[in-house]
């Protein structure tokens, strides 16, 4: 929570001190400057995320690109207009074309990883099932205990 704090009155003092500079830029400046800043803040996320094991290192590669995509739009404005002159748009339609696409691939990543655990999952509760029959089935056979597995689970052991 202290962390939070500092790095929330940092970026205060920071906005205060470059405020004058940043209303006085022209607007593609301004606009790279505000790219900037989110491409650092999602680098920052990412690492503080994997810091406290909140994110695995998998998943934030995938982040970390996204930021690193982000600066290269906002630092390497050559990039961005090679994207323009492609496909004919003004250069803030195509910085938000680009990182929209980019942005999409990721939940398209995402979506993929979450089917693959909802299989995992089925999977898994099946298996369960399969042996809780097993189970049964011994019990039955071999005679069942003084306390059966379902009694044991009710109760909560």
């Amino acid at each position: 929570m202290k962390k939070g704090l500092v790095a929330l009155a940092a970026l205060a003092a920071f906005g205060a001190w470059g405020w004058p500079w940043l209303a006085a830029a022209a607007q593609m400046t301004r606009i790279r400057v505000l790219m900037g800043a989110v491409s650092v803040g999602v680098f920052l996320i990412t690492l503080l995320a994997i810091r406290g094991y909140k994110l695995r290192e998998k998943y934030a590669v995938l982040w970390l690109a996204t930021a690193a995509m982000i600066t290269l739009a906002a630092f390497f404005p050559q990039v961005m207009d090679v994207a323009r002159e492609w496909f004919g748009m003004q250069y803030v339609t195509s910085v938000v074309a680009v990182v929209f696409t980019f942005l999409v691939l990721v939940a398209f990543h995402f979506s993929i990883a979450l089917s693959a655990l909802n299989d995992k999952a089925a999977a898994t509760a099946s298996r369960c099932a399969i042996l809780e029959a097993r189970i049964r089935e011994l019990e039955r056979r071999f005679g069942a205990p003084k306390e059966s597995s379902d009694d044991r689970r009710a109760a909560g052991r």
